[in-house]
């Protein structure tokens, strides 16, 4: 089966300015690590993007990039999912290389959750 690459970024902070906290970002590589056996996390970068409302947001993130199967993308997106829920965000660049492209997706929230920290 082919390889893929997924690429997502991930804040550095909470939307209330928060730092993400080192054991967070320990959680988070575990369980890609369990998931895909492997990952690189590159140092935070500034970006910006532009919601449907023509709201910027702007934000330091770190880039997670992680080699799988192509039958992997279901369970990639989904990571992607519960890593925006659980840091409380609108949407998550999802990228994946050698398969489909680039998508934004809205990252649902979970009624009365607030993030996980």
């Amino acid at each position: 089966m082919p390889a893929v690459i997924f690429i997502t970024r991930i804040p550095t902070h909470y939307n209330d300015g928060t730092p993400v906290p080192p054991a967070v970002w320990r959680a988070i590589t575990a369980e890609v690590n369990v998931l895909f056996s492997g990952w690189t996390l590159e140092e935070a970068a500034e970006g910006a993007w532009t919601d449907e409302d023509g709201k910027v947001y702007s934000e330091r993130s770190r880039r997670l990039e992680v080699a799988c199967q192509r039958g992997d993308y279901p369970a990639a997106r989904e990571l992607v999912l519960t890593i925006g829920r659980r840091l409380g965000q609108k949407a998550m660049y999802f990228e994946v290389r050698y398969f489909d492209g680039v998508e934004i997706i809205t990252v649902p929230s979970a009624k009365g959750r607030k993030p996980t920290r």
